[in-house]
């Protein structure tokens, strides 16, 4: 059998989070696992359950789809500078 990957938890356990757009540092793969490690999970797409929004460069629809959720009450925070990010975890 295989063995599931099991969550890992830290200072992002339980929330979710999306990438959007290209990050100058990290490949959006790197950026998930280095999300991943401090307990977040990944999610496809936006929704008012969504917690983290990290934006690159050329973030497209995704950022557009947000704003109005934003707005209408939900606590998505917009995190546009990653590294930043990373460092207050």
């Amino acid at each position: 059998w295989p063995i599931a990957s099991q969550q890992s938890t830290g200072p992002l356990t339980g929330k979710t989070f999306l990438i959007t757009g290209t990050l100058p540092h990290h490949s959006r793969l790197e950026a998930e696992a280095l999300l991943k490690e401090a307990g977040g999970r990944a999610v496809s797409s936006v929704s008012k359950k969504l917690d983290y929004l990290i934006v690159g460069d050329s973030p497209g629809s995704k950022l557009e789809k947000a704003k109005p959720l934003q707005d209408k009450g939900a606590s998505i925070q917009i995190i546009q500078d990653f590294e930043s990010f990373l460092g207050d975890l």
